[in-house]
């Protein structure tokens, strides 16, 4: 067959079960399941009777044995039934057992489902915020949504809302898409709440086409907060849970990078909200998400299963390795309701298929499960591909390790997985894990060993299907889940399954090895010694080898051939011990059974006197010569400054230059240094002398409380009278300073051994100022129609990067001249001063908005006119203590700047007059967001 070996399982000693569900037997019979003699090799189908219905089944595409019986289950899943709205695939199970005929489970296969109906409703924003472009982009994402959910039996209803809340197409009046790019946007407020409220009570209604036994879905599509005077979120969305509505909520834009936009949207959507949440920064993006949407609005299917035992209770788990393309798994009591997920608990990967493989680990054999593995066999890393995540069950399911196939192999390890029982016989159990494209395809097998509370991470076993049988493909495609004696030996054996073949694997006795070395004499004397002949003596080796499997039937017969290596004194470099001829090591072999088995070995130590060997340091010191007394009397003087900084820039590459001098005025001074302190911070970098020799070494603070040293040796050995050094030092970012010189033991009363030095510290900041894409760019207005009024908002971000700080946002309201022709007086300027407190990597919104009247513009008696309304932004922060970071070395604030521009006309002939002056009449709101 082409799939044969696609499941294994070990019947009993003497037969293995294998499946091969691709094995097309007749055109509508597929799948065969075979039992195979382990002495033989010589395979035979099973008899199972497949009713005529059960086309194309795929028999064999599970297969589980009982553990305390001969019975199997065998299945096939996928038989199709053509229903009214797709064609759905049924499943059948087989108990097979060798004394009766196989019986299917269920008797006969189940009716079409009753179609899985959706009502699904839009609500979208069409506030003011939403630009007329964005509008469009909008609903074109809900035109292409639907159309792609139309085959499937799904309703669609689309509202907007603003201040108000409209209702455009209802379920049982929705004829195409056009209906939906025929919307007019209706500008105005965000009022969220109230909008739901409304879809929920008017909407989803059998008045407005919805059906009682529906799925209802309802998508909102928002770019920012709900206004203030809104309705209360909370109970909105109590009042769609308990109508049974399904929420997804879609945020656009800039405005959610605010912690509390985002936590409207989490209320808005169902729960989990990370499902039901989607956030992309603009309009263009929406498609993006659109098959993501389409997929969770139908269906999720899952793909793995085992069961698994606590001691109160028993679990079903589940698989999901296409859950939202990442992967799930879900834990089900079969007691109660409870229901756990997990996820991957990595950074997630698409197509990861975490949950492909599912798997309890019963260490200690008390029959309830210790471990849950689950296998990610598409995960991607630098050297492997594939990768099992295993979890600790018995009080509650934590992440304990991951478990990873041969560095620089790429072969879906994780594939297939089993614990089969205690292979090492150490008490606890193993893991078997396949990786079935190892080795270019060939496949290959780990065996993983158990502890007292998890797994041994290192592998204890690798084994490539190549050295099983040249000519294996996809070795460790299927694992059987139970580790019988088929040889008949004691001991167990697995069974690989291949594409085509099906390897048995036959275990080797696990043996303790104790070594023994005596010697004879077994001290070395110390008196009556002849230093002329070596010492002789033995030197007795022993093995004593045991066998850890009690239940082996051939202990007598086991063998092993030890090859040891001895080394005399081996700890030292040369040897005082040797074997014959200045020989100190030696290696051998032998053969060990189940008894001791011993070897005499002779060797010499050879007896010599003593050897001292000493060193001896001797100095030569330099001639003092300072006059008739022999005592030297210097009198130093020490400065230093910081060569013209007045400031340390923290956070602005900066050199700071300290500049020392030193004059001796009175005797030679001997041995002198400079020790130059300062705090943590300071990193020395070089040093240069303009006069004299000096030779520096620096030890920087790594520790706030400690300080950093440079110490100088200043014309060493003799600085002598009259000499003069000077010496630059090139540091950064320090606060205090301190030097002290050492030199001789007497100095003069005149001497200025030590200097305190302090310079100020000012800490960089930088701030952008930002136009939010939101902001009116352009306006009209008619002088023939009254009280006509055109918004205008402006809104600036602003962005904080290096660190905390506290500063004054200043707005200053006017408009940009453009040629000086016409100049009016009928505007105010305005200046807005806002304390702020942001945070490092935060920023704030800050907008002013109003309206421009028709009435003031007949104030400047113009019938036709262009301007630009202009508003400028910048900061005011404590210059003593913070500096703003720019590229150029002015290092000045920003200043932002956002444009209006506003067209006037009124007749035929347009003349555009160029309005110079101060412009004003807005009224200005600044809201601080």
């Amino acid at each position: 067959g082409t799939f044969f070996g696609y499941k294994v399982v070990q019947k009993n000693q003497s037969s293995v079960i294998v499946s091969d569900p691709a094995f097309q037997q007749s055109q509508n019979k597929r799948g065969q399941v075979y039992s195979c003699a382990v002495n033989t090799g010589n395979c035979s189908p099973l008899q199972i009777n497949v009713p005529p219905e059960a086309v194309n089944m795929s028999l064999g595409l599970s297969v589980i044995k009982a553990a305390q019986s001969s019975k199997l289950l065998v299945c096939g899943p996928t038989i199709p039934k053509s229903c009214k709205v797709t064609t759905t695939l049924n499943g059948m199970c087989f108990i097979h057992d060798s004394n009766v005929p196989a019986s299917p489970v269920p008797k006969v296969l189940r009716e079409c489902p009753p179609s899985a109906q959706t009502d699904l409703a839009f609500l979208l924003d069409g506030s003011g915020s939403v630009d007329y472009g964005d509008f469009n982009k909008m609903k074109t994402f809900v035109k292409t949504l639907i159309q792609g959910l139309m085959k499937r039996d799904v309703q669609f209803a689309v509202a907007q809302f603003s201040r108000q809340c409209v209702i455009h197409i209802m379920f049982n009046n929705f004829r195409d898409t056009s209906q939906v790019m025929r919307i007019q946007q209706l500008q105005g407020g965000t009022y969220t709440a109230k909008a739901i409220n409304i879809v929920v009570n008017k909407l989803f209604t059998s008045s407005a086409g919805a059906r009682p036994n529906a799925n209802r879905v309802l998508l909102v599509i928002t770019d920012g907060e709900s206004s203030a005077g809104d309705d209360n979120l909370e109970n909105a969305i109590e009042n769609a849970k308990q109508n049974n509505i399904i929420r997804y909520a879609i945020g656009v834009g800039d405005a959610f990078e605010k912690a509390s936009a985002r936590q409207e949207l989490r209320t808005i959507a169902s729960e989990p909200d990370d499902e039901y949440t989607f956030k992309v920064d603009n309009f263009d993006l929406l498609d993006k998400i659109r098959g993501t949407l389409e997929d969770n609005i139908i269906a999720i299917e899952g793909y793995s299963m085992t069961v698994g035992e606590m001691k109160n209770d028993s679990y079903v788990i589940i698989g999901a390795p296409r859950h939202a393309h990442k992967g799930r798994v879900t834990m089900s009591s079969l007691e109660t309701t409870k229901q756990l997920h997990l996820d991957p608990p990595e950074v997630s990967q698409i197509g990861a298929y975490y949950g492909a493989e599912v798997c309890v680990v019963d260490l200690n054999t008390d029959s309830y499960m210790d471990l849950l593995l689950v296998s990610a066999p598409m995960y991607i890393d630098d050297h492997n591909e594939g990768k099992i995540f295993v979890y600790s069950i018995p009080y509650l399911v934590l992440l304990v390790q991951t478990l990873k196939g041969m560095m620089g192999q790429k072969g879906r390890f994780g594939s297939a997985m089993t614990s089969p029982g205690d292979l090492n016989r150490d008490n606890f159990a193993d893991v078997v894990v396949g990786a079935p494209l190892e080795d270019d395809g060939q496949g290959s097998i780990y065996i993983f060993n158990g502890r007292a509370a998890d797994i041994n991470p290192t592998y204890s076993q690798r084994i490539s299907g190549s050295s099983v049988r040249a000519g294996l493909s996809f070795f460790g495609l299927s694992l059987s889940e139970f580790a019988l004696d088929h040889s008949g030996d004691g001991l167990p054996d697995i069974a690989v399954g291949t594409k085509g073949a099906v390897a048995l694997l036959r275990s080797r006795p696990i043996v303790t090895l104790v070594t023994k070395v005596t010697f004879n004499p077994s001290k070395i004397p110390t008196k009556d010694i002849n230093c002329e002949r070596p010492l002789e003596y033995i030197l007795q080796l022993c093995f004593t080898m045991s066998m850890l499997h009690n239940h082996y039937t051939h202990k007598k017969d086991v063998s092993a051939k030890i090859e040891y290596t001895l080394k005399l004194d081996a700890k030292r470099q040369s040897s005082r011990a040797f074997f014959l001829a200045k020989k100190r090591t030696l290696s051998d072999n032998i053969i060990v059974m189940s008894d001791e088995v011993c070897k005499d070995l002779y060797f010499w130590i050879e007896v010599s006197a003593i050897k001292i060997k000493k060193d001896t340091l001797l100095p030569l010191d330099f001639e003092i010569n300072c006059g008739y007394d022999n005592i030297c009397t210097d009198n130093l003087k020490l400065d230093f400054n910081f060569s013209g900084s007045s400031d340390i820039k923290v956070g602005i590459m900066q050199d700071l230059i300290v500049t020392m001098f030193v004059q001796n005025r009175g005797e030679n001074s001997y041995n002198s240094l400079i020790t130059l302190s300062y705090p943590f911070g300071l990193s020395f970098r070089r040093s240069t002398t303009k006069q004299g020799r000096v030779e520096c070494i620096s030890l920087d603070s790594d520790r706030k409380i400690s300080l950093g040293t440079t110490t100088c040796h200043i014309s060493k050995p003799i600085f002598k009278e009259n000499d003069v050094v000077g010496q630059k030092n090139f540091c950064i970012i320090p606060l205090t300073f301190s030097t002290v010189i050492y030199a001789n033991e007497k100095h003069s009363d005149n001497s200025q051994l030590s200097k305190n030095r302090t310079i100020s510290v000012k800490y960089a900041i930088y701030v952008a100022l930002i136009r939010h894409e939101n902001s009116t760019i352009h306006i009209n207005i008619d002088t023939r129609n009254n009280f006509v009024y055109e918004p205008v908002e402006q809104i600036f971000k602003m962005e904080n990067d290096l660190r905390d700080l506290n500063l004054t946002f200043l707005i200053r309201y006017l408009y940009k001249q453009r040629a000086a022709i016409k100049n009016c007086s009928v505007a105010v300027c305005r200046l807005f001063r806002c304390n702020a407190n942001l945070m490092a990597r935060a920023s704030k919104f800050y907008s002013i908005s109003g309206n421009v009247s028709s009435e003031w513009i007949k104030q400047t008696r113009l019938q036709a006119a262009i301007f630009e309304l202009v508003s400028t932004a910048t900061l005011e922060y404590d210059k003593n203590k913070y500096v703003f970071f720019s590229s150029d070395s002015a290092h000045t604030a920003p200043t932002g700047k956002i444009i209006t521009l506003v067209e006037v006309y009124g007749g035929k002939d347009i003349l555009k007059e160029i309005i110079g002056g101060a412009v004003g009449g807005l009224l200005l709101l600044a809201d601080n967001s």
